[in-house]
C-alpha cells in the first residue's frame, strides 16, 4: 500500500480522546453509572426525567457540533471556490 494512503487511513481510524469521541465514551460511562445506581436504589426520578432529558441534552451538543463543522467546511469550500 502506499505511504500516503496508509498514512490517511491511520489518521482516518484514530479516536481522538478529545473532541465528539471522548464526549461519547464519557457519557456512556456516566449513564450507565448513573443507571446501575437508579436501577440498585430504585430512584424513579432518574429513569423518569434525569436520563432523557440529560440524553437529548447530549444528543443536541453532538448534533451542534457537527453542525459548526458543516458550516465550517462549506465556509472553507466556498471561500477555495472563490478563488479558482
Amino acid at each position: 500500500m502506499n505511504d500516503i494512503v496508509q498514512k490517511n487511513r491511520d489518521k482516518n481510524l484514530h479516536i481522538s480522546w478529545f473532541g465528539v469521541d471522548g464526549f461519547l465514551i464519557l457519557l456512556y460511562g456516566i449513564i450507565v453509572s448513573v443507571i446501575f445506581y437508579a436501577i440498585s436504589t430504585g430512584n424513579d426520578f432518574i429513569f423518569g426525567v434525569a436520563i432523557p432529558y440529560g440524553v437529548i441534552g447530549a444528543t443536541t451538543l453532538i448534533f451542534l457540533s457537527y453542525l459548526v463543522s458543516v458550516v465550517r467546511f462549506m465556509a472553507t469550500h466556498h471561500a477555495e471556490s472563490k478563488r479558482e
